[in-house]
């Protein structure tokens, strides 16, 4: 009993010091058209496990990563540089980082030519959690019905 037990606690323990949260980065909504891709990251304390999925085929693909927010990020910004991948494909790699003590992100930027167009796509994963700090402004409902910030001019 005590033997199983401690198995228990040492597993939990485990879970708290090594915990990985799975984070995808939304859909795009109305605008202009962006890179078909998918981007999904395994969140760590100091790291994060970017997979970029390509949604078509794909010449010239760039991918850059960078730190939001005080997130401070380790390594070269590019990840990938004048790469091809065919559709359904994917790439994946690591992103050391410092977090900041309250929330931040990680941008992450995809580019290529997908079927002869130019696009591009950045996505936010986001680290930490917690308040943000607040930002000016007032929250509006357009009559379309999508909710937008006015913010005040500069100084």
């Amino acid at each position: 009993m005590i033997r199983a037990t401690l198995l228990v606690l040492a597993c939990a323990l485990s879970a708290c010091t090594h915990s990985t949260t799975t984070v995808t980065s939304p859909e795009p909504g109305k605008g202009k058209p962006t890179a078909p891709v998918d981007v999904a990251a395994k969140v760590s304390n100091a790291s994060a496990k970017v997979t970029v999925t390509f949604k078509r085929a794909v010449t010239d693909a760039s991918v850059s990563v960078r730190g939001v927010d005080g997130l401070v990020v380790s390594g070269e910004a590019t990840r990938v540089a004048n790469a091809a991948f065919g559709a359904g494909e994917s790439t994946t790699f690591e992103v050391a980082f410092e977090r900041p003590a309250g929330p931040a992100a990680l941008a992450v930027s995809v580019s290529g030519t997908f079927d002869g167009a130019k696009r591009a796509r950045v996505a936010s994963i986001a680290i930490g959690e917690g308040p943000g700090a607040p930002t000016p402004g007032e929250v509006l409902t357009t009559d379309d019905g999508d909710t937008v910030k006015v913010l005040p001019a500069g100084p």
